[in-house]
């Protein structure tokens, strides 16, 4: 079997909303309201933990639970020393009981930890999941998971670590020649970034004006060009861009206009682009080194 995972980037913003919702509304919260299980759900407890094997959240998976506290608890780090020990003796419960009942060959368990580790509940609670050698996904384990996702290509925010990999792309694709010289910074700038097997392969940036903002930096690792990495970062950054509410975008390019025409952009004097954009990295280096005067420019109009 070969499984094809999607991630279009609105997964975490789902996340984020209902852990804010919960949090804004604790007496709606599933696992921190209940005194106790009801409904033929609560299957083992002791002082300070209960086990459920509740339907609402087995997604399918047969037999199912988890071990949460009694005391409303956010994550895992939150437990008090008494509770980490209630709750690994639930757990020895718990797995005798499925080996009495339903004899799985294996278990996954584990906690999620906030809306970036996949928890969308503010209330601690221990995924207790049987496995079976008979099962289509036998030998995966959580790692596994997260290793397709690193293996698979994908654009996130840069990061002040970034850096150093995004100025070897700038130079790489001949955007500069010189390391001393370029101006990319996250500083007043949003830049995104490509990433295949943990490695950056691409980026683009933003420097932001009053109404406007300046495109640049779009690089893409030369045995990576080619499968519309440049493509997808462009209109993650135009994307935002229009969020913004910016009127225009704006870029220098004297070699790759064609390209640019093709995303809406049209050539536009230099002087437009230093006048709308006066204060960004990219305009005061140029005038500070006169090239800009040299260079092409190009302009999206964003206000239609």
């Amino acid at each position: 079997m070969k499984l094809t995972l999607e991630l279009d980037g609105t997964l975490l913003d789902r996340r984020q909303a209902e852990w804010a919702q919960h949090l804004a509304h604790p007496a709606e919260n599933p696992l921190s309201t209940r005194a106790s299980f009801t409904d033929g759900e609560l299957l083992l407890e002791n002082a300070l933990c209960v086990y459920s094997q509740d339907s609402r959240f087995s997604d399918g998976l047969p037999y199912s639970g988890f071990i949460v506290t009694k005391r409303p608890c956010e994550t895992v780090f939150d437990l008090t020393p008494e509770e980490l020990v209630a709750t690994h003796a639930l757990l020895s419960e718990v797995r005798a009981q499925l080996e009495s009942t339903v004899q799985p060959d294996g278990y996954t368990v584990g906690w999620n930890v906030f809306p970036a580790g996949g928890a969308h509940i503010p209330h601690v609670h221990l995924h207790v999941i049987p496995r079976w050698k008979t099962d289509a996904a036998a030998g995966v384990g959580l790692r596994w998971f997260l290793r397709q996702v690193a293996e698979a290509l994908h654009l996130r925010s840069a990061l002040p670590a970034d850096l150093p990999a995004i100025h070897d792309l700038i130079l790489q694709t001949g955007l500069s020649d010189d390391r001393a010289k370029i101006t990319a910074t996250l500083e007043g700038c949003s830049y995104w970034v490509a990433v295949q097997q943990g490695r950056v392969v691409g980026c683009i940036g933003l420097e932001h004006g009053e109404g406007a903002s300046l495109l640049r930096s779009a690089s893409v690792a030369p045995t990576w060009q080619g499968r519309g990495i440049g493509a997808r970062l462009a209109e993650t950054a135009l994307s935002v861009a229009r969020g913004r509410g910016e009127r225009a975008v704006y870029l220098f390019s004297s070699h790759a206009g064609a390209y640019w025409q093709r995303h809406g952009f049209v050539q536009v004097p230099v002087t437009e682009l230093s006048a709308a954009l006066p204060g960004t990295p990219q305009v005061q280096s140029g005038e500070c080194r006169g090239w800009i005067h040299s260079e092409t420019a190009w302009k999206l109009d964003l206000s239609g």
